[in-house]
């Protein structure tokens, strides 16, 4: 009592300084005690909540978690708030000064009362006081142009919305993020959906949270698996390529080293799925792997065992906290794009964009076909190099506006959107 009441007491000294303070905590009734300095320099973040919350969003959109680690980063591209004080931008509407940045795709506005929009209406006007928040290289280089730097082309549209069917999630283990993850899935999943959970002689307490999931998510078929999915036969005996995603989550506890975990990870990816893979002769699967990744050191190794996506645990954490510590009023930003409800960030397929693919647009082109679906468009991902992580994977984040591309069919484009559909 007397350690923990030390720390509380050195928390509040240091905001009282003028010293930004991001806490790790993971229990609700330490929260709210952190709210109660109602200090605008000290944060809590739950690092469970939000891995499982990327996780959820990761498995649901192939290559985000590559596009997370370019923002998040302090390299290449990431987010900045920028003052709307420029002459000749305040009291323009939002959607024509996207094209007024050669450095900068704008995503949003903070009123000067603090409140967040991200993709406002189309009508919403920028007023002198508020602040931009854009997805820029640095924030030395954002500078409104009094003219467009390009136009985007009016290009043929036609709207289409993609289809959204019950879908089938097979989760390998279980550790504390389980069942965040499983509430998460229950607010994106449409009706019908199902979740296998496949745990090696799952405890009484893991049976009783389960049970309760099922209970509060009615709409979702739940269903403990008591098979080891670190034996081939284990893992064969459910038919892993028959569902959408496959999340293989840390498959220990306890005292187990990260590297432990990963080895075990990199056991069901590299020998049992792979095995699986080949014996069943499947060249053209739809099943999506998505892992857990504890150690960063591992990453050039989980790229190479075919999996579609992976979340490096660490690393995420830590650039989070990192960003925060420069910029507060990140965490606003955050809570919008790692939740269920609001504007977040996906990876949709080209189609619904263009009549007609192939087609040779600049980046100002296809920022325009995204707003006539009410969207932001960040970047784009390119099919042919998704699987090179020396090309980041094939995304390519706020490029130069007047930058040629000629998007193929199976491209993606990395846009601010409302839904996934």
């Amino acid at each position: 009592t007397v350690k923990y009441y030390s720390w509380v007491k050195l928390v509040y000294q240091l905001s009282k300084l003028g010293i930004n303070i991001v806490a790790e905590l993971f229990f609700e009734e330490n929260r709210e005690l952190i709210g109660t300095f109602e200090s605008d320099k000290i944060f809590s973040v739950d690092s469970w909540d939000i891995l499982g919350k990327i996780l959820v969003q990761t498995s649901r959109t192939s290559g985000l978690s590559s596009v997370y680690s370019e923002i998040l980063s302090f390299e290449s591209c990431e987010l900045y708030f920028h003052k709307a004080q420029t002459e000749g931008m305040k009291g323009k509407k939002f959607y024509d000064i996207l094209y007024h940045f050669a450095d900068g795709v704008p995503l949003g506005i903070r009123r000067a009362d603090g409140t967040l929009i991200m993709r406002p209406d189309k009508d919403t006007i920028v007023e002198a006081v508020d602040d931009l928040l854009l997805l820029a290289e640095d924030d030395s280089t954002i500078i409104y142009s009094p003219s467009p730097i390009i136009e985007p082309r009016d290009l043929p549209y036609k709207y289409l919305q993609l289809e959204s069917n019950p879908e089938r999630e097979l989760l390998l283990g279980w550790h504390h993020i389980t069942s965040i993850i499983v509430r998460e899935y229950a607010d994106y999943l449409p009706d019908g959906s199902a979740i296998d959970i496949m745990i090696r002689n799952p405890g009484p307490e893991v049976i009783q949270e389960i049970d309760m999931l099922s209970e509060n998510h009615a709409n979702m078929v739940i269903t403990i698996i008591d098979k080891d999915p670190m034996t081939l036969q284990g893992l064969a005996s459910v038919r892993p390529y028959g569902y959408d995603n496959i999340l293989i989550l840390s498959q220990s506890g306890g005292n187990v080293s990260a590297e432990q975990m990963d080895s075990e990870t990199l056991f069901i990816l590299l020998l049992l799925l792979r095995k699986i893979l080949r014996d069943r002769e499947i060249t053209d699967r739809t099943t999506k792997l998505i892992t857990q990744v504890l150690n960063s050191e591992n990453q050039e190794l989980i790229s190479q065992t075919n999996v579609d996506d992976f979340l490096i645990s660490d690393r995420m954490i830590s650039m989070i906290f990192s960003q925060l510590s420069e910029e507060a009023a990140m965490k606003q930003v955050y809570q919008e794009i790692f939740g269920e409800s609001g504007s977040e960030i996906y990876l949709k397929p080209a189609y619904p964009y263009f009549t007609e693919l192939p087609t040779e647009v600049t980046f100002a082109d296809i920022m325009g076909a995204a707003c006539k679906r009410d969207e932001i468009c960040l970047g784009l991902r390119q099919s042919s190099y998704e699987n090179d992580p020396k090309k980041n994977f094939g995304i390519v984040l706020n490029p130069r506006k007047d930058r040629k591309f000629t998007l193929m069919p199976d491209d993606h484009l990395v846009v601010l959107a409302e839904d996934e559909y």
